[in-house]
């Protein structure tokens, strides 16, 4: 058990309890309390926003802010940028990828590789995705998250994100490392899996301390951000 501020970003956590009494009560409001399951996200990651880029064969797919701060863009005057720091409707080429093999793999699925020339279209504002798992349970999804899931609906593969309101979308693989993985799987979110969506909405965010400082996200797509004084009296353990 640590508490949160040492615990490891990217790791599905279970909350064990809370030192402070009044962040207790006002975390146990919003449904966060001992038993539940959080993912912490790496500082880098909390102000990468979501990015809707064209690819080569003229779909459109979204990249995690995670991922499009990994695909270093050639433009056209020989400078060199992450996909991540592009100006909408700029283009230029996948120069190279500053993850491992598992960026390479999730970019071949949706349609690209180095050399293609890639568009941004726009920046994403923070979006949530409400969906129903295998006609059973409804899930909370972050845009981010949403675009690691890889599937078949109305005869053609695509993303969730690209899924049609209340269309059959079939799960053929999730897309990304580790922690997205583990973190679908807690939703029971895998290979096999039915989802239908039912409806796309601005992400819910709230914050206690020090703005930006820490955030984590709960299983049912809350980000919640948290100063260092809060962090340190919540102490979780992984699952």
């Amino acid at each position: 058990m640590v508490n949160l501020e040492e615990a490891d970003a990217g790791d599905v956590l279970r909350l064990v309890r809370i030192g402070n009494s009044h962040l207790a009560h006002d975390l146990s409001r919003i449904g966060l309390e001992p038993g539940s399951k959080l993912v912490k996200f790496p500082k880098e990651e909390i102000e990468r926003r979501s990015v809707r880029v064209a690819c080569p064969d003229g779909n459109h797919r979204i990249l995690g802010g995670g991922m499009s701060a990994k695909v270093v863009i050639e433009r056209s005057d020989g400078s060199k940028t992450p996909l991540s720091q592009m100006e909408p409707r700029e283009q230029g080429k996948i120069d190279a990828l500053t993850g491992g093999p598992v960026l390479r793999n999730t970019l071949k699925t949706l349609g690209f590789s180095i050399g293609d020339t890639i568009r941004l279209i726009r920046l994403l504002p923070p979006m949530e995705y409400i969906a129903v798992v295998d006609k059973q349970k409804h899930v909370h999804l972050q845009e981010g998250i949403a675009s690691k899931i890889w599937g078949v609906s109305e005869g053609a593969e695509k993303q969730f994100t690209s899924a049609g309101k209340w269309k059959e979308f079939s799960v053929m693989k999730l897309l990304g490392g580790a922690r997205a993985k583990g973190y679908l799987e807690n939703l029971h979110i895998s290979p096999g899996t039915s989802l239908v969506l039912i409806d796309i909405e601005p992400g819910k965010r709230i914050a206690y301390g020090p703005q930006d400082h820490l955030a984590i996200e709960t299983m049912d797509g809350l980000r919640i951000h948290l100063g260092p004084n809060e962090a340190k009296t919540i102490y979780v353990e992984k699952v």
